[in-house]
């Protein structure tokens, strides 16, 4: 690994750290540069600002889940799949539910930001079917969407239940 990417690494990992650790508000990047290890400039030569670290941050490590996910994928229909991956999602939300909810305050506007990823994940869903059918993916991803923000906003966070209502509306495609 060339050293520049070496240095974005540490950057993006001292930062979602501190986002973490203290909150997307809280977090500087002052801060982060010195839990890097870096210069504040360095921070600004890799990230243009704060919300391009916290982007690029929830990109990685969603990226990281559908990795670990699609490791143990059943086959199957995009319901299914979705479901599987859904179960993965939810529990990385869940698990710091305080944190992905700052997230989604920050990024609810970003959505053409993730476009190319959430395109990839539609598509991956229906990987195994003669046909890929944009309108249905979409509706999935509202009904998983709309779960998850309704899940998170629940006091107490619960992946199970957001899967299982989740199911209930995927139903619908059986």
């Amino acid at each position: 690994m060339k050293k520049r990417e070496q240095t974005r690494l540490k950057i993006l990992e001292a930062a979602w750290l501190l986002f973490r650790e203290n909150g997307y508000q809280d977090t500087t990047t002052r801060h982060i540069a010195e839990q890097a290890g870096v210069a504040a400039g360095t921070v600004f030569s890799h990230f243009p600002t704060k919300l391009d670290l916290l982007k690029a941050g929830l990109t990685t490590q969603i990226d990281e889940v559908i990795d670990h996910a699609e490791s143990e994928q059943p086959a199957g229909c995009p319901r299914l799949k979705l479901l599987h991956f859904a179960k993965h999602l939810y529990t990385f939300y869940c698990e710091e539910s305080d944190f992905s909810r700052e997230l989604f305050r920050e990024l609810i506007w970003q959505q053409k930001e993730f476009e190319q990823q959430l395109d990839g994940f539609r598509h991956k869903l229906f990987s195994q079917t003669s046909q890929y059918d944009a309108c249905k993916a979409a509706v999935m991803m509202d009904c998983y969407f709309m779960t998850l923000v309704s899940g998170l906003n629940a006091a107490q966070p619960d992946a199970a239940r957001m899967l299982k209502q989740l199911e209930r509306k995927l139903e619908t495609f059986a």
